[in-house]
């Protein structure tokens, strides 16, 4: 019996891969296996993105909250492939989604691939339609609790982070370090507030620049290796009109989401119609909607 195909969906952040992912999910009997070197930590979970119960929509996700905030996801690339296995044993979908430029890589091209039936969406975007998207994430971060969330988190660096090292752990995630210095004043001054603003504002502007590096490193070094490697993959332009859509080229794509589906503004469509069926080269997969 063969083994189901495995759908990897690849993005900046932002985008909306973690709604697409739970989408498919639901037409595809399938699982999301998250593909974020932040969101595997326990800790952080608003400075993060991570889904929320309500966003996962009754969708298991695996690697998330596995890692304590000192801890390296170093064999992240094993524990996929496990969880993966797991899923096909269980005739489940996999369906990674993430755009960790560290992990994503090694994910995607580990020896394990080569005897599956991989098909990757890539979401693609103007940054300049993305940037205005994860600006107003980040006001929304504000109004969740990030602050309290990067108090914590200031709490657990003095007590494990000994070397002050913010390229390590949870940390590193955009977010701590722009909203530390808020930490060292009184919280009623002046200065605080100030620099509360201050460093939201350069989490905008560092969130802007982490999309737009993984964007060029989709573009540039991801998209190229798949070509060379003959890996199956499919690039919407999220924002785009449908006209704009159909444009897309798409040379090696086996995959066909049919009749169409539509991403607008780095979301679902809800009314998005997909009739529950993957057509993957020869194979047909159909899903429990």
């Amino acid at each position: 019996m063969k083994t189901t195909p495995i759908i990897a969906i690849v993005g900046p952040t932002g985008i909306g891969k973690t709604k697409l992912g739970v989408s498919l999910a639901k037409f595809l009997d399938g699982e999301v296996i998250s593909v974020d070197s932040l969101q595997v930590y326990r800790d952080g979970g608003i400075m993060t993105a991570k889904p929320t119960l309500e966003e996962m929509d009754g969708i298991k996700h695996h690697l998330i909250d596995y890692l304590d905030a000192n801890e390296e996801p170093s064999s992240f690339v094993e524990l996929s492939v496990q969880t993966i296995r797991l899923c096909q044993t269980r005739r489940k979908v996999p369906i990674l989604v993430g755009g960790s430029m560290s992990l994503t890589r090694p994910l995607l091209f580990h020896p394990f691939f080569t005897r599956q039936e991989l098909s990757v969406i890539i979401l693609d975007s103007d940054i300049g339609i993305l940037g205005s998207r994860l600006d107003a994430r980040v006001e929304q971060m504000a109004g969740q609790g990030l602050l309290q969330e990067a108090q914590y988190l200031h709490d657990l660096e003095r007590e494990l982070l000994k070397d002050g090292d913010f390229s390590t752990g949870i940390w590193k995630a955009i977010g701590y370090p722009e909203l530390r210095p808020c930490f060292g004043v009184d919280h009623d001054s002046v200065e605080y507030h100030h620099l509360v603003t201050k460093g939201l504002a350069l989490m905008k502007t560092n969130t802007r620049l982490y999309a737009a590096a993984q964007l060029a490193w989709i573009r540039t070094s991801l998209i190229p290796a798949f070509q060379e490697r003959g890996v199956d993959y499919t690039v919407f332009n999220v924002g785009a009109t449908p006209t704009a859509q159909q444009k897309v080229d798409t040379p090696r794509s086996k995959l066909i989401l049919y009749p169409y589906f539509v991403l607008l503004g780095g979301t679902v469509a809800s009314s998005m119609y997909m009739m529950g069926r993957l057509v993957l080269g020869h194979k047909t997969w159909f899903g429990k909607g």
